[in-house]
This record gives structure tokens, sequence and C-alpha cells, in this order.
């Protein structure tokens, strides 16, 4: 499919009428309960960083803003004697680049309870340890509720004192935090696979209220993208499309969920990274050629929502100077295009795909930006201060975006071209 700049009808999507058309957040949770707001990362151990050395992501996450990496240990085919040699390097790293760590255990294949607790007491002295009111912060990454009680079985046994914030796919927020397991704490809610914008809200919205009516914390999920094409069972793109990230960002700093982790760092297996690409060396990585994609918008974009998000501020009205950009995020292909040498069919949830690139002005004044998609004519318009998402249906072609204030150049990128039909299937975005 070949679309045209003028001879399509163009559509935008501003984050004022997404947020407009939502519930709107209470008076009461408008004020967000001690602790202090913090945004975390995930950092997939099982994904090493080039040579092992993890200097490079802590101090990237530092400029970003991010205050720990939540380390998800466990994972398939884990050689746990390898994989624990490579957290103690990990926080060894850190200790030395002044940084935070937090275990985030995979209970889909951690099955051992001593194994958590044993882990816990080990690094609850290291000054890398992230502490909350002097208690270790504790999560889990669980699609389903794991065979042992945290309480019990695991907080109750560590000699140190634990906030448990575990990961759940549930919605139903009432339960989530009636659970007795976790007193005083709360959940950790990922984003929900197949969810629109609006439920995803829905849930957010409930998910606040109930934090706000039992006073324990809950720690919101967001993800750049997902996108996922390994085999029959794992191939799948996301419901929500070019509004996971950016108008969930707006969303949650209405509600001001306790904590905010990023999900995820470096899973570049599911296209979910604000890290640098994958490379070769990457471990991990062998059937995802998706995650050769450069996401640095992403990561950049964080640095200013997060800066809203710890100043407690309902939107972004104002953008530093320093930290001003003006960014593109899109597909290099059509979203039904299966590919020529592609066994697997379309990802599922592939429908609610758009074929198009996403435009975001995060702007300390108004700027005129231009556009320039493949060998359509431009579009022109003036951003205002502040944030703005804008989208349009792509030409075929290489993508141009150039803003300008004035005299001075505020960008002016030239992206990869956008095909008709690719070897293999990528649900990925470029996003610079």
């Amino acid at each position: 499919m070949h679309l045209s700049l003028t001879t399509s009808i163009a559509f935008s999507l501003t984050l004022a009428s997404f947020i407009t058309c939502l519930p709107r957040t209470s008076p009461a949770m408008a004020k967000r309960a001690s602790p202090t707001p913090m945004v975390f990362a995930h950092y997939m151990l099982i994904m090493q960083p080039k040579n092992g050395d993890y200097t490079a992501d802590i101090n990237l996450a530092k400029e970003a803003g991010i205050d720990a990496f939540a380390v998800n240990y466990g994972g398939w085919n884990v050689d746990w004697t390898q994989h624990e040699a490579q957290l103690e390097k990990f926080y060894k790293t850190a200790e030395q680049l002044g940084f935070h760590l937090f275990l985030s255990i995979d209970t889909t294949s951690v099955k051992d309870t001593d194994m958590i607790i044993n882990l816990s007491n080990k690094y609850a002295g290291s000054s890398a340890q992230l502490k909350v009111a002097g208690s270790i912060l504790l999560s889990s990454f669980q699609t389903d509720p794991p065979a042992w009680n945290w309480k019990t079985d695991v907080v109750d046994k560590i000699n140190s004192p634990v906030l448990l914030l575990p990961g759940t796919l549930s919605d139903d927020a009432t339960a989530l935090f009636s659970d007795n397991n976790i007193p005083g704490a709360g959940p950790f809610t990922w984003i929900h696979p197949s969810a629109t914008p609006e439920k995803e809200h829905s849930t957010d919205l409930a998910l606040a209220s109930q934090r706000d009516r039992t006073g324990k914390l809950w720690m919101a999920g967001i993800a750049p993208w997902f996108f996922t094409h390994l085999n029959p069972d794992k191939n799948w793109a996301h419901a929500q499309d070019d509004q996971i990230f950016v108008d969930r960002w707006a969303s949650l700093l209405t509600l001001k969920p306790n904590f905010i982790e990023i999900i995820t760092w470096n899973d570049w297996s599911e296209s979910s990274y604000i890290s640098p690409p994958a490379d070769a060396s990457s471990p991990g990585t062998t059937d995802a050629y998706w995650g050769s994609a450069d996401h640095t918008a992403f990561r950049a974009m964080s640095k200013v929502f997060i800066k809203a998000f710890k100043a407690g501020q309902d939107d972004v009205v104002a953008v530093d100077a320093a930290d001003e950009g003006v960014y593109m995020f899109y597909r290099r292909q059509p979203a039904s295009a299966v590919g020529t040498s592609d066994p697997l069919p379309l990802p599922s949830d592939a429908g609610y795909l758009k074929d198009a690139i996403f435009v975001v002005t995060l702007l300390s004044a108004p700027a005129e930006v231009t556009l320039v998609s493949g060998d359509a004519a431009s579009v022109a318009w003036t951003a205002p201060a502040g944030l703005q998402k804008k989208s349009y249906p792509w030409s075929l072609g290489t993508q141009v975006l150039r803003a300008k204030r004035g005299d001075q150049v505020v960008a002016d990128k030239v992206g990869a071209a956008v095909v008709a039909r690719l070897d293999k299937y990528d649900g990925n975005v470029v996003a610079f």
C-alpha cells in the first residue's frame, strides 16, 4: 500500500484529544503518597551487554534520570552459576558508579524460594542495593502467581526489612490491593496484553483509586514498544500500537503512581528496549533481527517525562532547553505485509497497527516542523512549547523530519526508508 500525504486523509493524534476522552482522576489521586517517586528500568540479565560490561548502560540510565535497574533474575535456558556471577559483577559495577539495583525475580523460571532468600540477604548490605525507607525493594515478573506464599515463604525469611512489589498481569484492582500476602506493599502492574489504550487507562484509574483507598503502594509499568516474531507461540504485536508510550506517560502523569518501571531497558527480543540496540555479540538475540532498530528517541523522551513525573506535574508544559527535541518513530514496512521468505503468519493484534509516521515534539519554545514522507509533498506545522504528538500516514521511501526556530536548527533527521515488503516481517519501529 502506498499512501500519500497529499492524496490520503492525514490523521493527527494529539495527546489533548486522547486524554480528554478518558476518565479523569479524582482530586485525591492528584496527591501522590510518600515515598518519593522514583523511576526504574527492567534489565534483562540474560541479555548481556557487550563484553559483559555494565558501565555504559548504567551511565546512560543515570543520564536519563533513572534511579535503579530492576534486574530480571531468571529466564529461559539459564546457566544459574553463570547467572549468579553476572549478578555479582552487576552489583560491583553499580557500587563503583554510585547506582542502584534491586531484584525482579522471574517466577516463570525461578522455582526455588531459597535462591530468592539467599540473593536478597547477600546484597542487602550492598551500597548498590536500592532501599525505600530502610527496606530493600524486591519485585518480580510473573504471568501467574507463584507456587509459594510471598510473605511466609520469602519475605519473612529475609534478614532485612523488605518492600515487596510483585509483578502482575491481572487487571482486578480490588483483588490486587486486598492481597494479604503483601501487606503494606502493593502490585507492580505490567502493560496488559491486547488492552486498548482506553481499557489500560480505565484499569490504571481503578489501581490509583485502590492505592488511595488502602494506603498501599503502586508501581506502574510503561513500555516503549512491544513486538516479537520468534515462533508460532511467540508472535505478537500490541493493540496499543503508537499509544503505548507517549500517551501512557501523559496518562500516568495525571494518576501519579508511587513508582514507574520502564519495561524494559534491554529486552531486544520483544522490541521493548530503550537501551542502544542489540549487536551481533548480544546474547539472546540470535533470531531477533528486529532488535537492531534504533530506539534512541524513547530514551531521550523518557528523560523529559521522568523529570515531570518526579516534579509531580500533571503534564509536560515546559521543557528545559537542554532536553528539548523533535523525534519520529515508525515501522519500516506496512503492518499487513507478510515477509517474502517468512515462515510465520502476521503477528496477533496486527489489525490494530497503523501505517503511519509518528512525530513527537518536546520543545522549550514553539518551532516550525516539516515532515517529508517518501515522495509525498511536505507537511509543515507550528509545534507549541511542551509536548505534542502527531501522526500521518507515511509514503514509501525515506522519511525526513526538520524543525527550526528562526535561524536555529532544532532538528534535521533523515530516517530509514519505508519499503513495501521485507524478507521477514518487522513490527518493531525505528525511533530517533
